[in-house]
Parts: structure tokens; C-alpha cells; sequence
């Protein structure tokens, strides 16, 4: 059957996902010589919003500071000195420097797109892929509502997937059940007497609190933490020197190396933060060179504890968290969640560790993301290749996707969050935007 050229439905590249990595990639693209017109966008909702910020509530604030906040990685001043003239938030200055509303970065990602060259001519459609086939002409999107796209060209830009409860039974979304936390707009429809139950106890409770605490929420607030700590809060250091890791060829040659520059200190002391940050600027090149199982073993031993000192939390959502337990209305419990169910009363009762329970009239999850649905199923039959026996893909350092032949595809590639157990500490906006940066880079040089 010969291929009829559709224009509507084809493009040079299509980009799945409409979330930060997407939108930042049409950047970098556009501004790296590629005529916006050729691209196609799958994805629902406002470009460049997605999961991380989309919310509108004021009290859901970056946890980096905007300096540090990223859309040019060779430009740190470039959104400060966008927030001086476009975002009135008083709230925003901090001992420890400017932590804007979420909302607000949203903005700012939103004018570069706009002022991206040819950026009027960018097509977006606001379905969802489910599925992807490679055809002669290049890559088959198949969407939700059954519509087809091919493209010489595939990014994954799929970003944070949507979060699941972290127990086998799954529910019904609802004004008492809140799956996805993100969004915001369940603070508006919580009785402020309500007893809430937060399961998790990373960024996305200290979010859930802040806004809690913005409400000025009356009722008592449980969150489940399987540690019994909360992120630390952002500090003012000064970025010094990147850190040159030595070669490190196991796991515990590499905690070794980790815990011997971090020892000294507190993870609240400017000198400690200015320490840890200087060790990630070579991480990623360090965690390439582990092998698969040792990565795996370092995320389920010390995964947790990497991720309380990675994501530290502004010095407002910190205020809030305190303010609440001052007040005797938060209590954290050092439990995880083992059952969920409704009781009579039309509330939720929690079985945590040791046969203890737990009553609460909302119950909230926050504990981060999830596995998004088309990954998944492209590694389950066999279209990506997982990276070990892991759940994730396997990326190459030139952010190809890695075909089931074991060789990088020439037309397929992965950007964000999906890329980190393959590539190292690709979670945060400015890691995502130095690869879309980068991506936007190798495409022009093999383009010509």
C-alpha cells in the first residue's frame, strides 16, 4: 500500500507530551533553526503547564530558587530578571532569595514560547497516545479517540505521570479521596474542620500543607511518613566549584565518595547545600558508569534519603509545615499505608504497620509519581527496552531510545523524568531544559 502524505495528521517531528519538557523542547527547538510549523504536539491541557505547574493556587511555590530555576541553562539570570517586570509577589523574598509561585514560572515558560521564532505557526493536539508503531515513513502516534499522526521523527516528553495510591486496590477520585494532589483546585472543596490524612511526606505534602495552611484549615491534619522526617528547607549558599567525581565503578564506591563529601555538617547549613550542589553538577556522568543493578540497589537503599536533601523545600512551605505543628494540629506518623477502605460513616479508615489504623475524613496522596500508562505498555511488549530489570527505558547519552536490538534508535528519543534511572538526576526544570537544550543541539548538527 503506498503512503498518502497527510497534512493535517504528519509532521517532521512529533513530541508526545505537553507538560515542561515539551514545551521547552519547542524552545530550544525553534530557536535552534527548526520551523515550529514541522512540529506537532500530543498532549492534553496548556503547553508548557503539565503536572508540575499547572496549579493555580498561590501557595504552591517552587522549591528552587529563581536564580537557580532554569529555562537557559546559560542564562541563570534570565527568569529573575523576567520576574522583576512581569510577576507582583511580595511573598516571593526570602532570607534564602526568590521562590516564586509555581503559577507564575508557568507565565514566564509561556511568554518563551510565544516569543520562540515561528511559534505561531505550532500545532498542538490535546489528545492522549496510547500507542506507537514504526512504519517506513518513520514513527505511528495512535491517539485515545482513535485518530492516527506519523512523524519522520518521535521525542517522548511525557514528564511526571499522574500519581497512583500506593496499595494494589485502586479508587474512585473524589472530594474525600484526592489521587492528584498537583492541581490545587481540591483545597476550594475540603470543610475547613475536615480531619486529613496526607500519605506521603516529600514536596508534594509540604505543597498539600501550604495551601492547608493559607486556608487556615482548622481541623487536625496526620501524615504518614515512612521516615519520620520532612524535606529541610532551602538555604542562601552561593554555588562554588562543580565537584570532578573520580571513577566510581560500584555502588559503594560511589555512596563512598557521596557520603565523604556530604559528612560534614548539616543539610540546613548554607556550606552543606553549596556542597551537595556542587557534587550533583557530575553526577550524572558518574551514575552512567555504574552498572544497571548497582544504580537499582543505590535508589531502594538510599534513594529516599537522596531525594529528602535533593528536594528541599522553600523557606514559605517550611513556615507553613511549622506554623501547623506549633499549633498542635499536624502530627506526623511514621507509618506507611497498607489498606484504605470507606467506613459508615463516610469516612476512610487507614491500616498502617503494626495493625494501627487511622480515621480521617479526606485522605490526600502525596507520594509523587507514578508509571505513565504508554511506557509501560511499550516495554511490556517489547517496543522499548527496559534498563535492566527495571521499569525504566534505556536511553542512551544522546538521549536515543534504545531498540530492542540493543541499538539506539536514529528517529526516537526521550527527554524528562522517564530518562533518570539511564541518565542520573534528570527530575528538576533545569535539568530538563540542558536536555532539551542539548537535543535541540545534536538535531541541527545531524540535520545539517
Amino acid at each position: 500500500m503506498t503512503y498518502r502524505h497527510r497534512p493535517e495528521r504528519d509532521a517532521s517531528l512529533i513530541i508526545v507530551g505537553s507538560g515542561f519538557a515539551a514545551a521547552t523542547a519547542v524552545i530550544h527547538l525553534a530557536h535552534n533553526g527548526f520551523a515550529p510549523s514541522d512540529i506537532l504536539i500530543i498532549g492534553p491541557g496548556t503547553l508548557g503547564s503539565g503536572q508540575a505547574y499547572g496549579c493555580k493556587a498561590d501557595a504552591f511555590r517552587l522549591n528552587v530558587r529563581a536564580d537557580l530555576q532554569r529555562l537557559w541553562p546559560d542564562h541563570p539570570d534570565h527568569f529573575p530578571q523576567w520576574a522583576k517586570t512581569h510577576i507582583e509577589d511580595p511573598q516571593a523574598k526570602t532570607h534564602a532569595g526568590h521562590f516564586y509561585r509555581r503559577a507564575d514560572f508557568a507565565r514566564y515558560v509561556s511568554a518563551q514560547l510565544s516569543a520562540a521564532p515561528g511559534s505561531t505557526n505550532l500545532r498542538q493536539n490535546h489528545s492522549q497516545v496510547v500507542d506507537l508503531k514504526q512504519v517506513p515513513q518513520g514513527w505511528q502516534v495512535i491517539c485515545d479517540n482513535g485518530a492516527d499522526y506519523c512523524s519522520a521523527r518521535l521525542l517522548l516528553a511525557i514528564g511526571n505521570p499522574e500519581p497512583q495510591w500506593p496499595i494494589p486496590n485502586q479508587f474512585e477520585d473524589s472530594s474525600t479521596l484526592i489521587r492528584t494532589p498537583w492541581r490545587g483546585n481540591w483545597l476550594e472543596q475540603i470543610d475547613p474542620t475536615a480531619a486529613i490524612c496526607l500519605v506521603g511526606s516529600g514536596l508534594t505534602a509540604m505543597d498539600a500543607l501550604s495551601g492547608l495552611a493559607e486556608r487556615d484549615h482548622q481541623g487536625p491534619i496526620s501524615l504518614l511518613t515512612p521516615h519520620g522526617i520532612l524535606p529541610p528547607e532551602q538555604v542562601g549558599w552561593e554555588p562554588g566549584d562543580p565537584f570532578l567525581w573520580p571513577d566510581t565503578r560500584r555502588a559503594s564506591e560511589f555512596l563512598h565518595v557521596a557520603l565523604k563529601m556530604l559528612k560534614a555538617g548539616f543539610w540546613e547549613e548554607p556550606e552543606w547545600q553549596r556542597r551537595f550542589s556542587a557534587l550533583r553538577s557530575g553526577i550524572s556522568t558518574a551514575w552512567q558508569q555504574l552498572p544497571v543493578e548497582d544504580r537499582m540497589k543505590l535508589q531502594r537503599r538510599a534513594g529516599w534519603l537522596w531525594s529528602l536533601a535533593r528536594f528541599r523545600a522553600s523557606p514559605q512551605t517550611v513556615e507553613a509545615a511549622r506554623q501547623l505543628r506549633d499549633r498542635g494540629q499536624l502530627t506526623l506518623m511514621r507509618s506507611p499505608l497498607k489498606s484504605l477502605q470507606s467506613t459508615r460513616s463516610n469516612s476512610w479508615q487507614l491500616g498502617l504497620a503494626n495493625e494501627a489504623s487511622l480515621n480521617s475524613d479526606v485522605v490526600i496522596n502525596c507520594t509523587g509519581v507514578g508509571r505513565d500508562p504508554l511506557i509501560r505498555k511499550l516495554m511490556a511488549t517489547g517496543r522499548l527496552t527496559a534498563l535492566g530489570k527495571s521499569n525504566s527505558p534505556a536511553v542512551s547519552p544522546g538521549l536515543q531510545v534504545i531498540s530492542p536490538d540493543g541499538s539506539p534508535y536514529d528517529t526516537l528519543f526521550c527527554i524528562g523524568p522517564a530518562t533518570a534511572l539511564a541518565l542520573g538526576d534528570v527530575v528538576g526544570a533545569t535539568s530538563v531544559a540542558t536536555q532539551a537544550a542539548r537535543l535541540a543541539q545534536l538535531l541541527r548538527t545531524a540535520t545539517g
